[in-house]
């Protein structure tokens, strides 16, 4: 490492301050979705379908879904899963979702990863809420509210972000705190899209974003894939938030700064890597560009030791806070498995 970056990061680790707020995954993100629920984006998932030879992708917003006319999804807003096949992140497929006031969806298709900002493409066909639809080339789709299937010790977080905020880490945090999972009883709202494997390339690059029309004008609110992503390795800052939201992963480089120097300095508190800046190096490389990395047809696995995907059976935060902190680390809190095998993986609620 060059004695100018060294410098530069430790500017950065002098001046790191972790908010109190206990967060997960991208629950929460910025002010505007926590003003506006609907533009939440919580989380992420790419893994096999339960029908041979397909590939399920699965989007979460919305952490406070309501009943009645724009509870779920917003309807001046523009979902798009994104899916780059090319070391670029251009070629590839964007799938766009925008639903009505009583939450119908119609979907489109764009023959490019890096669809502009509020652009949709070509029709592919419409649904109604909590309804499987089979669309053209064998896609199929489910959107609704559904119970939230992500697990977080919301009180080890806490905890454990105020005690790196001394300079300290205390490994029985998770523990200690009798952490429990907050999102036990919460509600979102779900995209489920079911792609034949024969659409994709072998390997796949997969992110999420959110668009939203305001003043005749659309504009991205969010970008995310992997989770934890802007609440654990970047620190508390609503301007890097919002850049890291309005970019892209062709023109995200620079956040590699800013992971490096976040886990240097929680793997320095906790006295687990000989080289802190070497590591925290290396696990820039492996997030940033911020996307969902999955090979076809393989099994889906997100862990500090491999990330293929992820499945709604992984232990995300657990991964994540490994990767920070540079050892092993258990947030304490079993999974409630709220997902199922079978399409649409996510559990449907009804909203009262």
């Amino acid at each position: 490492m060059s004695i100018s970056k060294k410098a530069s990061l430790a500017v950065i680790l002098s001046t790191m301050v972790l908010s109190p707020l206990a967060v997960a995954s991208h629950h929460f993100e910025n002010a505007q979705s926590i003003q506006t629920p609907t533009l939440n984006q919580l989380d992420n998932f790419v893994f096999p379908s339960s029908t041979a030879g397909y590939t399920t992708l699965v989007m979460t917003v919305n952490n406070a879904p309501t009943i009645g006319a724009g509870g779920v999804f917003n309807p001046d807003a523009l979902y798009n899963i994104h899916i780059a096949e090319s070391a670029d992140y251009k070629q590839g497929k964007t799938f766009t979702f925008k639903f009505d006031k009583q939450g119908n969806v119609t979907v489109y298709q764009q023959n490019t990863a890096d669809s502009p900002v509020g652009a949709t493409g070509e029709m592919l066909g419409k649904g109604a809420a909590h309804q499987g639809v089979m669309l053209g080339n064998g896609l199929k789709i489910w959107t609704g509210a559904a119970q939230d299937p992500f697990t977080g010790n919301s009180p080890g977080l806490h905890q454990f972000r105020k005690d790196l905020a001394q300079g300290k880490y205390d490994p029985t945090v998770w523990k200690s705190t009798q952490g429990k999972n907050i999102f036990a009883a919460r509600n979102c709202g779900a995209i489920v899209l079911d792609v034949p494997n024969k659409l994709l390339a072998a390997k796949i690059s997969v992110y999420m974003t959110t668009d939203f029309h305001s003043n005749n004008v659309w504009k991205q609110v969010q970008y995310s894939a992997n989770p934890l992503f802007s609440h654990i390795m970047l620190f508390e800052n609503a301007a890097l938030k919002r850049e890291h939201d309005e970019s892209r992963p062709q023109n995200s480089d620079d956040m590699k700064n800013f992971v490096s120097a976040r886990t240097a300095r929680a793997s320095a508190m906790a006295h687990s890597q000989a080289a802190p800046f070497v590591y925290g190096d290396k696990v820039a490389k492996m997030l940033v560009p911020d996307v969902l990395t999955y090979q076809v047809g393989e099994k889906a696995v997100f862990s500090a030791e491999k990330r293929n995907g992820r499945s709604l059976d992984d232990d995300a935060m657990s991964a994540m806070l490994s990767l920070l902190i540079g050892q092993p680390t258990d947030q304490a809190v079993a999974s409630l498995k709220r997902y199922s095998q079978d399409f649409p993986y996510v559990i449907p609620v009804t909203l009262k």
